[in-house]
């Protein structure tokens, strides 16, 4: 936990905004923020020179990053994609990961537990635990997870993952309408387990009865799940109409076209709209082959599709870029910075828990600096701690 104090900064909390604004980070909280000049400096004073100070980025839904897969990461490895990471203004992940065997999901559990254990700011972003997507999923809308490795629900599993990670199980994408999901649902939700639905061929009816049982989450909206139909509304009607449901929307102007996008943060609101990434191991890595949990994935052009089927799979994307995407679709930026902080962290509890994703008095003092003309990230803090710096 590092002090430090930043001025001169156009401050989006991000859900008002500070002009010619201040903020004072102590032992990675923020004390003190508001307009013109603090009433006392700690740590390092740096002038932004009026560029954009908001909450570091949250990811909430991403498989991997410059060749590490969390289905394969070792703790060390976990740290590297932490430190590395913050260039982009990540200042919080929560890795993913897609249908395995059962003891390849043990293993990943552990690993993560180890590497939160072992995490302190310095190391780089933090890891808000681990984010099962898969197995519990509908094999007709399997998408670029291995058939063979997508099951029924199993609680005992389940148990076994959360003892594994002790507790840091996170998130979990089930499809409500296999096995006996609906009734998991209260009994994960009672433990803290934020319950998303995807992968899914739900009908309408099945969707909001998960949804009234506990789930609170759309697993990247309209990805790997029936289209809207206007006599068969299906899963994504039922999750975009559901006001306690954030929407995941894949940003990358590919996978969910700017129309789409558009149409469901108009309908929504950016309040319930969480920008994701849904990256992997390939990201800022050259065009190959690589690998994402089991099966093989050739990126070309920087677009990850699975070898033989050439289904998507995943994305290249980074967060400070999603934030332009969304930003060129038009989309303000107050709203955008909402969707890539505030939301994501609020959907997984992050808010209440770690005090992330809102810059304010008793907040973390996750900050990224980005340059008010271009919006390429300039520094990123971690508990007051610069990660990162662009200079």
């Amino acid at each position: 936990m590092c002090d430090v104090t930043i001025v001169n900064a156009d401050i989006y909390t991000p859900l008002q905004r500070i002009q010619r604004g201040y903020i004072v980070v102590e032992n990675g909280v923020v004390k003190d923020i508001g307009w013109g000049l603090p009433t006392r400096i700690v740590g390092e004073k740096i002038d932004v020179g009026g560029d954009i100070a908001a909450p570091g980025f949250v990811d909430v839904h991403v498989h991997g990053y410059r060749g590490v897969d969390t289905c394969c990461a070792s703790s060390g490895d976990l740290h590297r994609w932490a430190r590395e990471v913050t260039r982009h203004g990540v200042t919080a992940i929560l890795p993913t990961t897609v249908s395995l065997p059962h003891s390849d999901l043990v293993k990943v559990c552990e690993n993560v537990y180890r590497a939160i254990e072992g995490w302190h700011a310095e190391l780089g972003a933090r890891i808000l635990g681990i984010h099962l997507e898969g197995p519990y999923i509908n094999r007709e809308m399997a998408g670029a997870h291995s058939v063979e490795y997508v099951r029924e629900f199993d609680m005992d599993e389940v148990m076994e993952y959360i003892e594994a990670s002790r507790g840091y199980v996170r998130e979990i994408t089930l499809a409500p309408e296999v096995g006996d999901v609906l009734n998991a649902i209260p009994t994960l939700v009672r433990r803290g387990i934020i319950v998303s639905l995807g992968h899914s061929l739900a009908s309408y009816e099945i969707a909001i009865e998960a949804i009234a049982l506990g789930a609170s989450k759309a697993t990247h909206l309209y990805n790997a799940m029936p289209p809207l139909h206007h006599r068969r509304p299906g899963i994504a009607l039922a999750l975009l109409r559901s006001r306690n449901v954030v929407l995941e929307l894949i940003a990358d102007l590919i996978h969910v076209s700017p129309e789409m996008m558009l149409f469901t943060i108009e309908y929504a609101g950016p309040q319930r709209v969480a920008l994701i990434t849904d990256a992997i191991s390939a990201t800022e890595l050259p065009d190959g082959v690589y690998s994402l949990g089991k099966q093989r994935v050739k990126v070309r052009n920087g677009v990850p599709t699975i070898v033989g089927s050439g289904k998507l799979a995943g994305t290249t994307l980074t967060m400070d870029r999603a934030l332009r995407n969304a930003i060129e679709i038009g989309i303000g930026l107050q709203d955008a910075l909402i969707m890539t902080s505030y939301v994501p962290a609020q959907s997984v509890d992050a808010v209440a828990r770690e005090r992330i994703g809102m810059l304010a008095p008793g907040f973390r003092g996750d900050i990224v600096i980005l340059s008010k003309s271009s919006l390429e990230v300039r520094y990123t803090f971690v508990d007051g701690c610069p990660v990162f710096r662009a200079d």
